[in-house]
């Protein structure tokens, strides 16, 4: 096996062996991360060996976490800056509306929450900060669509399997155009609807998208111009760097 094999191999089962210990609620020991990942037991503890002096990964009593670097790392991407940057302008969202409030962008071609406040209504939303999602059926994937280059977009809706989730997204990108806003009426999540408005940093670029979620039950048009309102108080902020 040569060097560069042999590299991309060892990536291959860091990447396994952190992906296992974020999914998990609780530190787990090197016998459970074998039997996820499907790393032989010798590699295994090898790789949390030289993770953990790397600071990848914590030992926890018998088991380990996530390490402390990871967040370290992850607070200097582009997408957790703007989180950082746009919490106040969430907050009084969140404030003004009582809604559930996410702040999005478009990572891999699939929609990645980089921030989340719960409502009044409490967590209404399947969501959860860092996790990748497709774009077609949510507002916020809605509106980083309509961001992107028309060959990017038509290849990602012509991956999507869900016809009339297709349908409805090629229409809300002309509504996003038109009027600077996307909905989601319990296409993604049943009982939930959301309103959307694109972040835009500099003319012609979505850097973001910032939304509001309700339940079905509650009006969602009239929340549409305070979360276009906030998207564009964001979109001001000094200190935004698109990821």
């Amino acid at each position: 096996m040569s060097g560069r094999s042999l590299g991309r191999g060892v990536l291959d089962g860091a990447f396994a062996v952190l992906g296992v210990l974020e999914a998990s609620d609780a530190p787990l020991r090197s016998a459970e991360i074998t039997r996820a990942t499907g790393i032989p037991k010798q590699t295994v503890s090898r790789l949390l060996t030289q993770l953990e002096v790397h600071g990848a990964v914590a030992r926890v009593d018998e088991g380990f976490t996530v390490g402390s670097v990871l967040f370290r790392f992850g607070s200097s991407w582009p997408g957790a800056q703007l989180a950082a940057v746009g919490q106040p302008v969430l907050a009084e969202l969140q404030r003004r509306t009582g809604a559930t409030v996410h702040l999005a962008v478009l990572v891999n071609d699939a929609v990645c929450y980089i921030a989340k406040l719960v409502g009044r209504d409490g967590d209404v939303a399947p969501s959860q900060v860092g996790r990748l999602q497709p774009p077609a059926g949510s507002a916020v994937g809605r509106v980083l669509l309509a961001g992107l280059p028309w060959e990017q977009r038509r290849r990602v809706l012509g991956s999507v399997t869900d016809r009339e989730i297709a349908k409805s997204a090629r229409a809300a990108l002309d509504e996003v155009t038109r009027s600077g806003i996307a909905f989601d009426h319990e296409e993604v999540s049943a009982g939930l609807c959301c309103a959307a408005a694109p972040v835009i940093t500099r003319p012609g670029s979505i850097t973001g998208a910032l939304s509001v979620s309700v339940p079905a039950s509650r009006p969602l048009s009239p929340l549409a111009n305070q979360v276009r309102a906030a998207a564009r108080a964001l979109s001001r902020l000094p200190g935004i760097v698109s990821p």
